[in-house]
């Protein structure tokens, strides 16, 4: 086998699959944003509200709090980490750029980490190695992922350098910074990141180094540890609230059999948890067969199965593709990586073995890609005209206190209070909400918050609404629904105060309303 960091003889330069892997991405990135910025008429916006809520919480971090509201302490963001990054330029419109800009440095990063590992695992020298560099970034959705504006797309790039770290680790026996760096940073970036980091840490344990395993663990676990006691410290729980309210399984607190159903539930049901099973599937194949076992790279089945497995437990599949994508990615360079370590006289078995391990990656390429292609470009367009005329109404003609079930874009940039009746943004909202209160208990929050503007999907919370809540219109608009729970967002008068002010201030905003999107009042004298 090639040492690492030593080509064959007629090999590729190290860099060479490093930068076919990022050039494709990078350019298909740059034309999904272009696509979308003229579908959306010119306008730039993200496919989803939650960048926007992160913006927020940046916001607020800004100024010394911790939430979306002044004054008030809430755990509205899923990342510990990503927030953070979203502190430069706070309150300022340049801010809106930086999701955008950190997705970029996520995906080259990503991209790179997956060519480095084609390299490292021995595709230097093979057109093999050219296909796979140049298909990764696009089969396993990463492009579509750095499009979203999230924290996904970095923790990819920190989970690949976990593989390219323990790749190392296992062919040289040598701790690098991107091991490190990854153990450190993918916790911080998503608390899925944890099961991959905690593996890795178990690896190095196995094979005898036992202070640096420990060390792992520790930067792993504590900072994780210390977030969850920063939050206990501001009275909120120690799981931030936007997780809990997104949680897509029983929970780490069901008895194994829930979750076995789950999981069987799962797989049935959804195409993306079929991509993980398939992954998964290869990954045991890979483990029982006589020519990987006699592999040092074994350990790093292991690992990434072990995360694997741990996702389809207790991950999300939902929401445009994102939560998924990092175990997908990893699961791929390390079965490849496993793979390319087989030489000799099992060279036969190697050429099928990459086959088998391509099987779930192409499949992946043309379940995301017919969606990044069918649905994409146009999912920013539905954003702009329904948040963001919600956005416009609360900021430049009610100025005032609003209650809302999209929390980010009316929430960023806005001075005035806004009630998060889905509970990302409340703990006592998403209890709430997911307890079935009782009739009427978002009014129950809209008076004691003296809210008197609700703009929700109505649909979504059934007899919460308040017998006495005034249907004053309904916001809607044309065109492809993207990534939003409902066309239809209804604005309510939730307080007993004159209607006349605020029709006059929805008439104002009515005639500002750009093509598309579309207000008719309900009942009231709009004349």
């Amino acid at each position: 086998m090639t040492p690492i960091g030593k080509p064959e003889t007629g090999a590729m330069s190290r860099a060479a699959l490093p930068i076919l892997a990022v050039l494709p991405g990078v350019l298909a990135f740059l034309a999904l944003l272009g696509a979308a910025f003229l579908n959306a008429g010119g306008v730039f916006e993200y496919p989803l509200d939650d960048p926007y809520i992160h913006m927020a919480m940046a916001e607020q971090m800004r100024a010394g709090g911790y939430g979306v509201n002044a004054g008030e302490y809430a755990a509205a963001s899923s990342s510990p980490l990503y927030p953070v990054l979203l502190m430069p330029f706070a309150g300022e419109p340049a801010q809106r750029f930086l999701p955008v800009f950190w997705n970029f440095v996520g995906l080259v990063a990503a991209a790179w980490l997956w060519g480095r590992i084609l390299w490292q695992s021995g595709y230097g020298d093979s057109v093999v190695g050219v296909i796979l560099a140049v298909i990764g970034s696009l089969a396993l959705n990463m492009v579509g992922l750095a499009y979203t504006g999230m924290e996904h797309m970095l923790h990819v790039a920190a989970s690949l350098a976990i593989v390219s770290g323990l790749l190392v680790f296992v062919d040289a026996g040598r701790i690098g910074k991107l091991l490190v760096l990854g153990v450190l940073l993918a916790p911080l970036l998503r608390f899925e990141g944890l099961a991959l980091a905690i593996l890795a840490a178990v690896v190095v344990l196995a094979r005898g180094r036992i202070s640096s395993g420990i060390g792992l663990l520790a930067l792993a676990v504590l900072p994780v540890a210390g977030f969850a006691v920063f939050l206990v410290s501001l009275g909120l729980e120690p799981i931030p609230s936007s997780v809990t309210a997104k949680l897509a399984t029983p929970g780490i607190d069901a008895g194994f059999g829930t979750l076995i159903y789950d999981v069987v539930r799962k797989i049935a049901l959804g195409d993306r948890p079929k991509l993980l099973a398939a992954f998964i599937l290869v990954a045991i194949i890979l483990a029982v067969l006589k020519p990987v076992r006699k592999s040092g790279r074994w350990p790093l089945l292991f690992a990434v199965g072990g995360a694997g497995v741990a996702h389809m437990l207790f991950g999300g599949f939902d929401w445009m593709n994102r939560y998924e994508i990092y175990v997908l990615a990893i699961l791929a360079a390390g079965l490849l990586a496993v793979v390319g370590d087989i030489r000799g006289d099992d060279k036969v078995a190697r050429g099928s073995l990459i086959l088998l391990v391509l099987v779930p990656i192409l499949f992946a390429g043309q379940f995301y890609g017919f969606r990044v292609i069918r649905d994409y470009p146009t999912a920013t367009r539905a954003i702009y005209l329904q948040h963001g005329q919600m956005a416009r109404l609360a900021q430049i003609y009610l100025k005032e206190p609003v209650a809302v079930n999209d929390l980010g874009r009316v929430a960023w940039r806005n001075p005035e209070f806004v009630l998060d009746l889905w509970g990302l943004a409340s703990s006592q909202a998403r209890r709430m909400r997911l307890q079935n209160a009782g009739p009427g208990w978002a009014a129950d929050l809209t008076q004691a918050r003296n809210v008197n503007v609700a703009m929700i999907y109505t649909a979504a919370f059934g007899d919460a609404i308040g017998e006495n809540w005034v249907l004053l219109g309904r916001l809607s608009f044309t065109g492809p629904l993207g990534y939003l729970a409902g066309r239809d967002v209804d604005i309510y008068l939730t307080g007993p105060v004159d209607a006349a002010p605020y029709l006059t201030k929805l008439r104002n905003w009515q005639d500002s309303l750009p093509a598309g999107a579309v207000f008719e009042f309900s009942g009231q004298d709009a004349s």
